[in-house]
């Protein structure tokens, strides 16, 4: 009786951090130009605990991160893109003060940095 209640009150457990942990995706602006850019920014960021799906794309000039928020966030995400070699920035976010700036200088919903 005493090892069911304690299998319950875990599995109650189990369930509750789940709930507060959720898969977020996100899409980043970033410059890459081929194959090979593409195949950089994917390795990186797939390295990168709480990611579980990353979709380069050099003609649209997009990355597409899926990831669990409990494990990591978008400034890490960012920054992995900086370690692989690349500006990046979330999809809708203003860029103009930062490294890079965006071509209209106002957020946008589109990529502007192609």
């Amino acid at each position: 009786m005493r090892t069911k209640r304690m299998f319950m009150m875990l599995l109650v457990g189990l369930s509750l951090l789940s709930a507060y942990a959720a898969k977020k995706t996100v899409t980043f602006n970033v410059m890459i130009s081929d194959s090979k850019g593409e195949k950089a920014v994917q390795k990186n960021l797939k390295a990168q605990p709480g990611v579980s799906s990353v979709k380069a794309n050099s003609k649209t000039g997009t990355t597409v991160v899926e990831y669990d928020d409990a494990k990591t966030d978008v400034a890490k995400l960012t920054s992995a893109f900086k370690s692989a070699g690349f500006y990046a920035s979330p999809l809708g976010e203003c860029c103009a003060n930062k490294p890079g700036g965006c071509l209209n200088n106002a957020p946008t919903t589109t990529n502007t940095m192609r």
